[in-house]
């Protein structure tokens, strides 16, 4: 460090650190805002002379303000900096940001952790500039499918519609009322497949960016098994431990769950046994969906998530194209996790905890 003149004190750095374009802030140990400097009031819209000697839960919704203190917490506790790679804020005017920040322990003469030094970098730009180019990459990929999803969509949907019409004939002859139960059963199945086929399609088509907020993993996956239907001899087994909550598009994900769950109970069809867990790792929570069915060949596991690859009779081949995808816009991951037997298939989820965001 270069040489400074015997008049430079304390206050003069302090003048120093308000000038500096990065939001930059001190806290004690009890959280409060002992300094902030000119750029983070600016940044959050409160005025210093508010903020100080407050803390987070002042100012900030409390799932960011959680977020915030768990950090603060973490570097107190380990006396290391803490890097925190991406988190949200919304400033007094409603707006999000997403903040790269930096938050490192300042020691007194003895050693001992009196204060917590942070550093912001507001990357919102950044990451509306990743999102909008991932978009652009996106839709011209689905774009691409569009053309050869047309054939695919025409033949789907008119075969449920030529069984629709059939059926409405039988139902319209006369002296054909007993058959009149099967015939509604076929209407129904054939409508909710076409229903089906039409989802997925819209589901893939329609990723927009997420909007995260904490939820517990296990209430999606509650949420997503109540939307099925489960044959009756069909077991299904849950282990589904209380976790910390996941930092997500609760919609997105459930759509996600809801695409593998009807993937694994289709493929055992009226028997077999379905399984669900939920566990954390590090600072992820893993969601596994196993089932019991035929398992899948060589070829399908090298083509599983490519669009209009399905071992099924019916379908677009779409439901697990889509829930990587909106899986990954959730900063997660899914990929298919071999079985110990030659039987089954197990789908591994991994989401982001608030926590380790």
């Amino acid at each position: 460090m270069p040489a400074t003149g015997g008049d430079i004190d304390g206050t003069f750095f302090l003048q120093v650190l308000d000038l500096v374009a990065y939001p930059i802030f001190v806290k004690d140990r009890s959280f409060r805002f002992v300094f902030l400097n000119r750029a983070l009031c600016q940044m959050v819209g409160h005025p210093h002379a508010a903020m100080l000697g407050k803390t987070d839960y002042d100012f900030f919704p409390r799932e960011e303000a959680d977020c915030f203190r768990t950090k603060d917490i973490e570097m107190f506790e380990s006396g290391r900096e803490v890097v925190v790679d991406e988190e949200a804020i919304t400033d007094a005017s409603g707006t999000r940001h997403v903040l790269a920040t930096i938050k490192a322990p300042l020691r007194d003469a003895t050693g001992a952790i009196t204060h917590l030094v942070g550093v912001i970098h507001d990357i919102t730009r950044l990451k509306q500039a990743e999102e909008a180019l991932r978009g652009a990459l996106d839709r011209k990929e689905r774009l691409a499918v569009v053309g050869r999803l047309a054939g695919g969509v025409a033949h789907e949907i008119r075969n449920p519609l030529a069984a629709i019409r059939a059926a409405g004939q039988v139902l319209a002859r006369p002296g054909a009322r007993d058959d009149m139960l099967a015939v509604a059963k076929i209407i129904e199945e054939e409508v909710g497949r076409a229903n089906r086929i039409i989802g997925d399609l819209i589901d893939y088509l329609r990723v927009r960016p997420p909007s995260r907020r904490p939820v517990a993993a296990g209430y999606l996956v509650a949420q997503a098994l109540g939307g099925q239907s489960v044959p009756y001899g069909v077991r299904v087994e849950t282990d589904l431990p209380d976790l910390p909550d996941a930092l997500l598009d609760p919609e997105q994900v459930q759509v996600a769950l809801s695409n593998l769950l009807r993937n694994a109970l289709e493929a055992m069809g009226d028997h077999g046994t379905l399984r669900i867990t939920t566990q954390l790792e590090a600072t992820k929570i893993v969601v596994r969906v196993s089932d019991t069915g035929p398992g899948l060949s060589q070829e399908a596991r090298a083509r599983l998530f490519e669009p209009l690859m399905t071992t099924k009779a019916h379908g677009l081949g779409l439901g697990l194209v889509t829930a990587r995808t909106l899986i990954e816009n959730q900063g997660g991951a899914l990929r298919h996790v071999e079985g110990e037997g030659a039987r089954g298939a197990t789908f591994e989820v991994t989401l982001p905890t608030c926590k380790g965001s």
